[in-house]
């Protein structure tokens, strides 16, 4: 986890892997929340922005790191990445 103040990336899930974070764009900060698969050694990751709120539900719906299984990373892939503005997607590329 890395936390600067102008950068903050955490790692929910490294079994199945999803996480959020923010960082600082042109002096406002951007909150994002990202999701990978199939696989931990090979992932096709999708970054999406979210709103502060909803990195605030994280914050208080995740424990700080958790052996996630398919079903919760799903559910956490619908409620965050779904219907989001996608800042970033490909093959191993996270922001």
């Amino acid at each position: 986890m890395e936390n600067d103040g102008r950068r903050f990336f955490r790692v929910i899930s490294n079994q199945v892997r999803f996480g959020c974070g923010f960082r600082t764009v042109e002096g406002r900060k951007q909150y994002f929340a990202w999701h990978g698969y199939p696989n931990r050694n090979d992932d096709f990751f999708t970054t999406t922005e979210i709103s502060e709120m909803e990195f605030l539900q994280i914050g208080s719906e995740y424990p700080r790191e958790i052996q996630a299984d398919r079903e919760t990373a799903e559910i956490f892939r619908e409620k965050y990445i779904e219907g989001h503005k996608v800042l970033l997607e490909g093959w191993n590329k996270l922001l």
